[in-house]
């Protein structure tokens, strides 16, 4: 779309379009970074992000078919560069080990863009009048927190200590 933004309305739909095309690039990326990966719990955890990036369109549809507008127009180049660079780096990755604690970085990555995103958006719907809107982007926001808690433990309990063992 690419057009002015005027007000808060206008902003929380370039962030929806913006989120949108995120999570539409996330399914189409992450089943490629699930087959890099050697950990069976840290496959677990993206075939979960999949689900959620899932939900995250149907979510996002909704609100603006309730809006009468298209969900298409933005593209999240913050995302889209954090995808292309995580390929780059997950290639350079031989080991395994190591791999997977750069996959749950690039993850992370992903996620903390979509955390802002959504929390950005909630509290937009809500100063916009559609609070019915801001409680299912508020939903997002938690899934997207919960999951990056996860990755986190399973950085901090296996996956780094994994990495560096490879490197000793």
């Amino acid at each position: 779309m690419n057009g002015k933004i005027e007000n808060l309305k206008d902003l929380f739909l370039e962030q929806g379009r913006e989120l949108y095309n995120a999570a539409m690039l996330s399914q189409k990326e992450l089943p490629l970074i699930r087959k890099a990966a050697s950990s069976p719990k840290l496959r677990n955890v993206i075939d979960r992000e999949l689900i959620t990036a899932k939900r995250e369109t149907d979510r996002i549809k909704s609100v603006f078919k309730n809006m009468h507008e298209d969900p298409l127009g933005e593209k999240s180049e913050c995302c889209e560069a954090v995808l292309n660079h995580s390929k780059k780096m997950i290639k350079r990755s031989p080991d395994p080990k190591v791999r997977d604690a750069v996959i749950i970085n690039s993850i992370q990555r992903l996620n903390h863009n979509k955390i802002t995103g959504f929390g950005s958006m909630a509290s937009y719907a809500k100063e916009i009048g559609k609070e019915t809107f801001a409680d299912s982007l508020y939903q997002a926001l938690l899934e997207e927190k919960a999951l990056d808690k996860e990755l986190s433990i399973l950085a901090e309990s296996e996956i780094n200590h994994n990495a560096v063992a490879a490197f000793a």
